[in-house]
């Protein structure tokens, strides 16, 4: 006969079902960012692709998420947008800290619509 002994699992350690609640925190901390952000990110879209002075801001908020070496935000951007523009900054700078995903994945043609607000900003810049 075998010296060895099958052992049953023991229950998860506590580090074990420390991770599972961190991760499972993590989970519903970016599904509510996903939740809030989306439609937030849908209204700062439309309103970017206009001609306003807030228009101008939210391109440089929206370029600073998708490639923030080239366009830096500036904080003081977010004092020129109204309340629910703010509001809706913060719920999407909030879902690209906790989505996992590139802000241009979330939109349809998101690349190419970044690069069009990229064109548009460089030509302002000059």
């Amino acid at each position: 006969m075998s010296q060895h002994r099958v052992r049953t699992p023991e229950p998860r350690s506590r580090l074990s079902q420390a991770l599972a609640q961190v991760m499972s925190e993590t989970r519903q901390r970016q599904h509510e960012a996903e939740r809030e952000g989306l439609p937030a990110l849908e209204h700062l879209i439309r309103v970017a692709q206009g001609h306003s002075g807030q228009s101008h801001h939210l391109r440089r908020l929206l370029l600073g998420l998708y490639n923030g070496y080239r366009w830096p935000f500036e904080m003081q951007r977010l004092r020129a947008l109204d309340a629910d523009l703010q509001a809706d900054a913060l719920s999407v700078i909030s879902m690209a800290t906790y989505s996992g995903h590139e802000i241009h994945t979330f939109i349809e043609g998101g690349d190419a619509l970044l690069k069009r607000f990229w064109e548009i900003e460089e030509a302002d810049d000059e």
